[in-house]
């Protein structure tokens, strides 16, 4: 039995049991499952978050169905991607674009700031707006589109990011205005958002982000440091009356230290990264310098902490200079104030350097944005006749650079577009086309004063809660500071202001307003209703049919095809009127001015069977219309 049992325990060690043995076959398919099994583990993962629309959308671009899939605009969640922490990150100005490219068309999209987002005006203070105008003039056998991303509080990365999802919306050429947010805007050198100082590496984060699955892995790290205090929560960061505030990581950022170092090379870095994707995709890049204001503002750096004044005592250098005539010697002083200056909301003058130096290398075109405005401000050195404060401009300021780019594209000959330069309408009116009203520039207002009157503009021991104190002093006063403080949209503001001067009689300050929005979007019909409407209660018909023919091009409803039948009736078509009355009434049904008309229309037409029905109806819904009862013994129906 031992020796048996010996021998039994000898085979085993030597062989498996039959019914334990596996194939050579089932070996590899056992490993590769093995291999594969977290692969699928993770797929069946982001499988499920994808359907649960977890993370929501943060798409560079959304086909809305308001504009019935015909367009495209820029995403609203887009801004996610790079302040994963806030409720109401920012977003880029609406621009729509065509979802089928027009055969014959320019098509250009812009990446910057908030400078190049309008701040602190609305998508219609942009200077893309006003480059798309002029283009429009000249270049009339093509359709142009400018489609805006920039984004405030948003750097060099964020450009480097969107550059593949543009590249597949197939642009003829991408204008580029930035480098003022490089070293707090989002993930920057100095920003309380960073990720390192290896721009690759953090260009590879923000691909990862369109996975669900690491999504879902950033949001857990980010509530954990949030619960251990090592980061502030949304709710802080929308708290601050100014995002200045919650996106400083670093207030001493000294010339040529490793920080500054750092801003320089990822800011070099992206541009790189950006362009060559565009230029092996063969998309013409503009580039422009970037302007800020030297002359009229103080640095910074007083309010750091602690606090450095050896940029204040070069601007006070500069500004004696100035006032002794020396305008030459002022310009550098002010320009070496503004480098010296550690708390970095404005592009050192290095980063002229590296435009310059990428534009050339790279084959793009260099855009001389801040010669432009250094030629237009007084002295010739950029100062408050053109900006609001630090860096975002006044409307003129915008119009410069607008006119920057569009003379660099005259110079590239409109790359290749047959160009009408006489239909050129001038500067002044593209000023004016901008459609800026009053309210615009009220809010505006209240909104740089909400900036101003805090840190870093002022030191923290002297800044004020404007948005808790101010007064307003009038209607528009009221409702420019209430959307300027994110009560309600600037839509809803220029729609209440509107209404407001339409039911006082102040129907051209209503048509401004309503002209605003519709320039802000020119494919949705309400504003066009509603300016014609104006004009019809002005009794002003002939101005108001081109709105309300708009209008109902876009989408038809009772009101607009009711005046629109009028005015055909009026032109000696009644079979245009009838069609229009009926569509009316589909529509609007009952509504009495249709039913009305359209009896008189079908009494036009000797369609006497339809005009007595029409106004026995009428009679029904509203029997004491104007002129009915004399309109139903015409047609011998009185008795009724």
């Amino acid at each position: 039995m031992a020796e048996g049992k010996g021998k039994a325990k000898k085979g085993q060690k030597g062989r498996t049991p039959r019914g334990q043995q596996l194939s050579p076959v089932k070996k590899a398919a056992f490993l590769i499952l093995t291999i594969s099994f977290p692969f699928l583990l993770l797929g069946t993962l982001e499988a499920g978050l994808r359907m649960a629309e977890y993370g929501g959308d943060m798409s560079a671009f959304d086909t809305p169905q308001v504009m019935k899939g015909q367009f495209r605009i820029p995403g609203e969640g887009v801004g996610r991607r790079y302040f994963p922490r806030e409720r109401f990150p920012p977003s880029p100005p609406g621009d729509a674009f065509r979802v089928i490219k027009p055969a014959k068309s320019m098509r250009i999209f812009v990446l910057g700031e908030s400078s190049t987002a309008g701040f602190p005006y609305s998508g219609n203070g942009t200077f893309s707006r006003v480059l798309r105008d002029a283009l429009t003039d000249v270049l009339p056998a093509d359709t142009v589109e400018v489609v805006n991303m920039g984004m405030a509080a948003t750097n060099s990365f964020t450009i480097a990011d969107l550059a593949g999802e543009i590249i597949a919306e197939k642009p003829d050429a991408v204008i580029i205005y930035g480098g003022h947010n490089e070293y707090y805007g989002a993930l920057g050198a100095g920003s309380t958002e960073s990720l390192g100082s290896v721009p690759p590496l953090v260009r590879t984060y923000l691909r990862l982000q369109h996975l669900r699955t690491f999504l879902l892995l950033r949001n857990g790290i980010t509530n954990v440091v949030v619960a251990l205090g090592g980061a502030r929560s949304a709710g802080d960061l929308e708290g601050d009356a100014s995002r200045m505030e919650s996106v400083v990581g670093d207030q001493r950022i000294a010339l040529a230290g490793s920080t500054y170092q750092r801003g320089v090379r990822q800011y070099e870095s992206n541009l790189r990264a950006a362009i060559q994707a565009f230029r092996d995709a063969n998309i013409t890049v503009f580039i422009g310098s970037t302007p800020s204001n030297i002359r009229s503002l103080r640095p910074f750096s007083i309010a750091a902490v602690p606090p450095d004044t050896a940029a204040t005592r070069v601007f006070d250098s500069a500004a004696i200079a100035l006032k002794s005539g020396k305008s030459v010697e002022a310009a550098s002083g002010f320009a070496r104030a503004r480098d010296l200056d550690m708390i970095r909301f404005r592009a050192p003058g290095e980063f002229q350097s590296v435009v310059k130096k990428v534009a050339r290398e790279t084959g793009s075109v260099y855009v001389p944005v801040l010669e432009a405005i250094s030629e237009e401000s007084r002295f010739g050195i950029p100062g408050d006749d053109l900006f609001l404060e630090h860096v975002h401009l006044n409307q003129r300021g915008y119009v410069l650079i607008a006119r920057a780019f569009y003379d660099a594209l005259a110079g590239q000959k409109f790359l290749g577009r047959a160009a009408d330069t006489s239909r050129f309408a001038g500067w002044s009116e593209y000023t004016a086309r901008m459609r800026l009203t009053d309210l615009d520039h009220r809010m505006a207002h209240h909104t740089v004063r909400t900036i101003t009157t805090r840190w870093p503009f002022v030191a923290i021991s002297k800044q004020l809660d404007y948005r808790g104190s101010y007064e307003p002093r009038s209607l528009l006063d009221s409702i420019a500071f209430n959307a300027s403080r994110g009560g309600m949209s600037w839509a809803q503001a220029k729609g209440m202001i509107a209404a407001h001067y339409a039911a006082t009689g102040e129907s051209e300050r209503a048509v401004a307003e309503y002209e605003g929005l519709i320039r802000d979007g020119p494919e949705i019909e309400v504003a066009y209703r509603l300016a014609g409407r104006t004009l019809l209660a002005a009794n002003q018909p002939e101005r108001a049919r081109p709105y309300l023919e708009k209008a109902y091009s876009i989408s038809p409803t009772g009101l607009t095809a009711y005046a629109l039948g009028v005015f055909a009736m009026q032109d000696k078509n009644p079979e245009r009127g009838i069609a229009l009355f009926q569509q009316a009434l589909e529509l609007a049904p009952d509504m009495p001015q249709a039913l009305y008309q359209l009896s008189l229309a079908y009494g036009t037409t000797r369609n006497l069977q339809g005009a007595r029905a029409t106004a026995a109806r009428l009679a029904q819904v509203e029997p004491r219309f104007p002129g009915l009862a004399e309109w139903l013994a015409a047609l011998g129906i009185g008795g009724q």
